[in-house]
């Protein structure tokens, strides 16, 4: 029953109780109690409008009690949640009886009430992802602070080597302190990248999507392929199994490599051991499915909980992060921007599996 529903009939039912009330209280008053007290004479019939009203003030108190009661302790919490006090009602006793039902009265607000309890316990639970999400982003920016560092001390040490005058270096060193200078700048590159468009996603600027129609096999291949020829994936292996090898379709090329990549390349840093990486293309009526799955380490609950999140920089191995801790946020960014969706399922010990559905737009 709504609540306006049980108000009138709170309100009539009280309207009937108040005449019964009358019906009582006007005879017994006006026949017992006042002639004992001498006012028994017709020249005092005025004090029948005495006591009806007597009558009428005392049932309107009660009804101001019956209804307003609730209403003051609904804004008492509701200052309370305003204060960003989450905790329960100290007067929630108030509210229910021994058995955990309603009270009456309070029974005819049981949908604000519930919702405010709702209310409550969301907004606890929000403070306290609220914490963990500034601890995460207080971390984060060390982490970020740290792998910025990190290629800036290389770069500045092997400039400082380049520049010293006391060494002649031959050109075979001087070749490999250029090429480690050139690998950490593109590192440090890499990092600004993700953090540009991380704040693109996060914020109101929406990121470009640039779709042109193309081989969608031929296109991952060549993703495959320059992913294996990263000196950091020269143990591991790579397949492709596709249903078809002519399969065409509307993507972001650049976007849609940066996502492949950074699922390939997640891969490839947390796994020490070599690993197979297996690529299944396959096409269900509208939608494209690209399942990446390994055979490596696999992630904890906790990792796959929290590995679309931003600022997270979990990890299953010894091996210290690479990455700002936004990539595979922003692999779930991408794909959303391409209106498609992007799964995880792994295990420890026994791999993970990364699924992909994607529209099929010509």
């Amino acid at each position: 029953m709504k609540i306006q529903q049980r108000f009138i009939q709170h309100l009539l039912l009280g309207f009937v109780f108040w005449l019964l009330l009358l019906a009582l209280t006007v005879p017994l008053a006006m026949e017992g109690i006042l002639p004992k007290l001498g006012f028994g004479d017709e020249r005092y019939e005025w004090l029948v409008t005495v006591v009806i009203g007597f009558v009428t003030i005392l049932w309107i108190i009660w009804f101001g009690w019956y209804f307003g009661s609730p209403l003051l302790l609904v804004m008492k919490w509701i200052d309370q949640l305003g204060n960003e006090d989450f905790s329960p009602l100290i007067e929630r006793n108030k509210i229910y009886n021994r058995k955990g039902k309603f009270k009456m009265r309070f029974h005819l607000y049981q949908e604000v009430i519930t919702q405010l309890d709702h209310m409550r316990a969301q907004l606890q639970k929000a403070k306290g992802e609220r914490a963990q999400l500034e601890k995460a982003k207080r971390d984060w920016i060390a982490g970020i602070s740290h792998d910025l560092k990190t290629p800036l001390t290389y770069i500045k040490g092997y400039s400082t080597l380049l520049l010293n005058p006391d060494y002649d270096w031959s050109k075979e060193e001087q070749r490999n302190f250029i090429q480690e200078i050139d690998d950490k700048g593109t590192h440090m590159e890499q990092l600004v990248q993700d953090l540009n468009l991380a704040m693109r996603f996060d914020g109101s600027q929406s990121v470009p999507i640039r779709k042109t129609t193309q081989n969608i096999v031929s296109f991952v291949q060549h993703v495959i392929a320059d992913s294996s020829n990263d000196l950091r994936a020269q143990k591991h292996h790579f397949e492709l199994q596709a249903e078809s090898h002519d399969l065409t379709m509307g993507f972001d090329p650049h976007l849609l490599k940066r996502a492949l990549q950074n699922i390939y390349m997640n891969a490839v840093i947390h796994n020490e051991a070599p690993i197979m990486i297996t690529t299944a293309i396959e096409k269900q009526q509208e939608m494209l499915n690209i399942c990446i799955q390994d055979n490596g380490i696999g992630m904890t609950e906790e990792t796959q909980q929290n590995l679309f999140n931003r600022y997270y920089r979990g990890t299953t191995t010894e091996q210290k992060s690479e990455g700002t801790g936004l990539g595979m946020a922003i692999v779930k960014s991408l794909i959303e921007a391409h209106e498609g969706t992007i799964s995880v399922e792994s295990a420890l010990q026994q791999g993970t599996k990364f699924t992909i559905t994607l529209p099929i737009l010509n």
